[in-house]
């Protein structure tokens, strides 16, 4: 819906047209769009949180390579398990982060799907 009133469309053609594709109430567009201040802004940080991830990801894969490093060439135990723990920290930071990506992907594919029944439907 946000999409469709960002190119200049009135809400309520949307709203009809919506609550026809999806078999959804008008009611129910028309309160999800009356709260849209409350949702807005979460779907544009989960563009920010894209850069952020990508950020991570790539500070995750140095620390897990200076932390290997360390490992092989300590001589020092404590200082082995010191960085076997942080490679373990690393790896559940990353898994963290791919379960979190999983979903995004999901809603992605789920916009190209809305999409291309729009298209097909046009």
């Amino acid at each position: 819906m946000l999409d469709a009133v960002s190119t200049g469309l009135h809400p309520s053609a949307v709203v009809g047209q919506l609550a026809g594709k999806y078999g959804i109430s008008e009611r129910c567009l028309w309160s999800d769009w009356q709260r849209r201040s409350k949702w807005v802004p979460l779907l544009l940080s989960l563009e920010k949180y894209g850069e952020f991830v990508e950020i991570v990801g790539q500070r995750l894969n140095a620390v897990q390579k200076a932390a290997w490093s360390i490992y092989l060439k300590a001589s020092n135990d404590n200082a082995r398990v010191g960085a076997l723990r942080t490679v373990l920290d690393a790896l559940e930071i990353h898994s963290g982060i791919v379960q979190t990506e999983g979903v995004l992907e999901r809603l992605d594919r789920l916009e190209e799907m809305a999409q291309k029944e729009r298209r097909v439907k046009n």
